[in-house]
């Protein structure tokens, strides 16, 4: 069976179905990957085979835009508010339209069997109806419809592609433990899946190289901040300045993983107790930490529980990453913090809750044993691949 894999051009948007596309091949079937830009540079280093989609149209910049209206504060409240749905199925939506031709012509050309999208990427959704192949709907995080105000924004191209109605995906892979409570409702008006698979969470964040330091614990607590690659997330490194400060408070070891983004406002010169590196692999990291701060987002915030660390969110208002803020606090694994509002006293308060209360760590390794007990990617991928065959 061919499994065509796509993503907008965001590495982490597509590093959560890299383990199933891995399973895939493992299990003998052919995988393609067609996205562009940080995506098509992680699906090559994940060794997987890469045809360009939307790259010669510049498929990212909408996605660009978009992060600095996020960091204006342009974009609505909460990813279910009208301005939050409106701007972002623009704004996605138009990413996908620089994506789409090329995602027919990459299907059609390899002979797909099947298209494995997130449900954000909706161009994925009506290239699979273009070409006349089932779509498998992986999430990612928070269980997610593909994206309707993107659909919509699509509307004109499906047309023209001949597809006059998009119905939702046929399988959806479903990454959330239960216990994890769902806290955004994103309308949609497609239908549902006809076969939902639960699936564990494979915790891809690139490979790299972990020092020696990492394989073992110090002798002081140690932290890991991350918030992704995009400045707008840390505020330009204010947010990071406030985790160094709360952390030399504490006389915490802080692992500040700034992914090469421009920081405008972080010093240069950072205390010793701050090692500063630009990327390494965050579960492996994790496995000697004792607490994460982070941006909220869904492969941060499942690779953390995986690890049963537990973590201080600081979410973008406006994106999903609150809504996922929520499921950690309400699971009992760390507090959100406001970010407008935050500053060093907040992050040290929400750093020493974190540290010296055992109650957020076991909520995060009760969570991870929830996790490890969910199904591996190497029994969905067959699974679907049944369902498929006996459709046919």
């Amino acid at each position: 069976m061919r499994f065509l894999f796509t993503s907008m051009p965001v590495a982490s948007h597509l590093m959560p179905l890299v383990p199933l596309a891995h399973a895939a091949l493992a299990a003998g079937h052919d995988v393609l990957v067609a996205t562009s830009g940080p995506a098509a540079r992680t699906a090559v280093a994940a060794g997987l085979v890469t045809a360009d989609a939307g790259g010669r149209r510049q498929a990212r910049q909408p996605y660009d835009d978009l992060l600095d209206m996020l960091a204006r504060g342009e974009a609505g409240e909460a990813p279910d508010d009208p301005t939050s749905l409106a701007v972002h199925g623009r704004q996605f939506g138009e990413v996908g339209a620089r994506q789409l031709d090329d995602l027919v012509t990459i299907a059609r050309d390899w002979h797909a069997d099947a298209v494995v999208y997130p449900g954000i990427h909706a161009a994925a959704l009506v290239a699979a109806r273009a070409v006349g192949v089932p779509a498998v709907l992986h999430g990612y995080g928070t269980p997610l419809p593909t994206f309707g105000p993107a659909l919509e924004h699509l509307a004109p191209h499906a047309a023209r592609l001949g597809v006059a109605a998009v119905t939702e995906a046929e399988f959806e892979i479903d990454v959330l433990p239960a216990s994890l409570a769902n806290f955004t409702d994103v309308p949609t008006a497609i239908g549902k899946p006809q076969h939902v698979l639960p699936m564990r969470y494979g915790c891809f964040n690139n490979g790299g190289t972990l020092p020696h330091w990492a394989l073992r614990r110090g002798d002081v607590p140690r932290v890991v901040a991350t918030c992704g690659s995009a400045a707008a997330m840390t505020l330009d490194g204010r947010l990071y300045r406030d985790i160094v400060t709360a952390t030399g408070r504490l006389g915490a070891e802080l692992i500040l993983l700034t992914a090469d983004a421009d920081l405008p406002e972080l010093p240069t010169e950072l205390p010793p107790h701050v090692r500063p590196e630009r990327w390494l692999p965050l579960r492996a990291l994790l496995d000697t930490a004792d607490a994460v701060v982070h941006h909220g987002g869904s492969g941060t915030v499942l690779s953390s529980f995986a690890a049963g660390v537990p973590q201080v969110s600081l979410p973008m208002p406006g994106t999903v990453n609150v809504s996922n803020a929520r499921s950690v606090t309400a699971r009992g694994a760390g507090p959100t913090l406001d970010l407008d509002s935050v500053d060093p006293d907040t992050v040290t308060l929400a750093l020493e809750a974190v540290l010296r209360d055992p109650r957020p760590r076991r909520a995060a390794r009760d969570v991870a044993a929830e996790m490890a007990a969910m199904p591996p990617a190497a029994s969905v991928v067959h699974r679907i691949g049944e369902l498929i065959r006996d459709g046919r």
